[in-house]
């Protein structure tokens, strides 16, 4: 005697391939949880979904050029997240470096240099720079945030055998605290050619020109620059392309995918659970929001978007504030706190069943982390079984 089917529906470009492995890794996942209904895929991705070939894409830099900017990328990253994260790394490099002894009653070079520059004010072409940036009213605020932590005096002390390391890294803290600032306050931070100008702005200003510095964020940055440049090698087209592109033509065609969700539940065997993520969500509602929806015993969405659609009223088939129909199959919507792409959708309609995921993937793996995670399957199980 059946069990039943269990017709999963693949997200936003992701094609043949890639689904099948996913679905096999699925399905072993499944069978632990003591899921035994036969797995069905629907891979709508190749035969309706985009295709791209990038013959309208720029040719891509030489390789001296992407190397460059990749640790330009790399390093930049770091300070947008933490603009004290090269001062604070300097605080604590070897400490058994040799460090220069000043003359009885003199102060020390660093400390020289450090009260120097922490008494710095803007320079009239530093204020010209600034107002190219429209920076002038950030500027106060974020050399104060810098220069008065206590771990830009430490990196300074930490760095007395190699200054200029110190005072660049300080310079690149305080453009990067512009940056974050100037976006908090709406305001299009510097891009890289007016941080560059800034950079040596302030390194002329605080005659700290110096070329061929230490080697001390040399391994950092390589393998950081690393990690750029094979992301850069992948498939532009699997990476960005593909799913918004298939987000776009299933605003405009939508029908399409619809009817080949519909074509694989009506040759399934029943009872049919149908299992959806991401974009495969909005379209698996639609499809069973819309006249003559077919026969599914239970609606399962993961990482779905469909809520989201539905407040903002871009969902083909249902508008706020019209209700899900009473005759609506049980569904069930697990949503990932780290999935950016996941929503909650009990609030909006009270008969679905939020529950949440904790895969501990950061985003985007997060995403796709749904369908290998034996904690998914069996709350499918229990939901299926209710």
């Amino acid at each position: 005697m059946s069990t039943g089917t269990i017709v999963i529906v693949h997200g936003t470009g992701v094609r043949l391939s890639k689904f099948q492995r996913t679905l096999e890794h699925a399905r072993r996942i499944a069978s632990q949880a003591g899921i035994s209904e036969a797995f069905v895929e629907c891979a709508w991705g190749d035969p309706l979904g985009v295709q791209f070939e990038g013959r309208s894409l720029p040719d891509p830099p030489s390789a001296a050029k992407l190397a460059e900017e990749a640790e330009d990328f790399a390093r930049w990253n770091w300070l947008f997240d933490d603009p004290l994260f090269e001062l604070d790394k300097l605080t604590i490099r070897d400490p058994d470096a040799s460090k220069p002894i000043p003359m009885p009653g003199s102060k020390p070079a660093w400390l020289i240099l450090w009260e120097k520059i922490a008494a710095y004010q803007p320079t009239p072409e530093l204020e010209l720079l600034l107002a190219r940036g429209d920076l002038n009213d950030a500027w106060a605020d974020a050399w104060s945030t810098v220069t008065h932590s206590p771990i830009t005096r430490m990196a300074f002390e930490a760095s007395a055998h190699e200054l200029a390391e110190a005072s660049h890294a300080l310079a690149r803290a305080v453009i990067a605290q512009l940056y974050v600032d100037a976006e908090a306050s709406d305001i299009p931070g510097p891009n890289r050619a007016l941080r560059q100008s800034l950079f040596n702005r302030l390194i002329a200003d605080w005659d700290q020109q110096v070329y061929g510095l230490g080697a001390f964020f040399a391994s950092m940055l390589k393998r950081a620059v690393t990690q750029v440049l094979r992301h850069h090698r992948e498939s532009f087209s699997d990476s960005a392309v593909l799913p918004i592109g298939d987000i776009l033509l299933y605003q405009s065609r939508g029908e399409q995918v619809r009817q080949f969700i519909r074509d694989k539940i009506d040759a399934a065997t029943p009872p049919v659970t149908l299992i959806a993520h991401s974009l495969g969500g909005i379209a698996c509602v639609d499809l069973l929001l819309l006249p003559d929806p077919p026969v599914v015993e239970r609606l399962v969405t993961v990482g779905s978007q469909s809520p989201f659609f539905y407040e903002i009223g871009a969902l083909y088939s249902l508008k706020p504030p019209a209700p899900l129909p009473s005759d609506f199959p049980p569904w069930l919507n697990l949503y990932d706190r780290n999935d950016f792409l996941s929503y909650v959708a009990g609030r909006l309609w009270p008969a679905v069943k939020d529950v949440e995921v904790e895969s501990g993937n950061p985003f985007p793996e997060s995403h796709g982390a749904y369908f290998a995670d034996e904690a998914v399957w069996r709350t499918i199980r229990d939901f299926m079984q209710s």
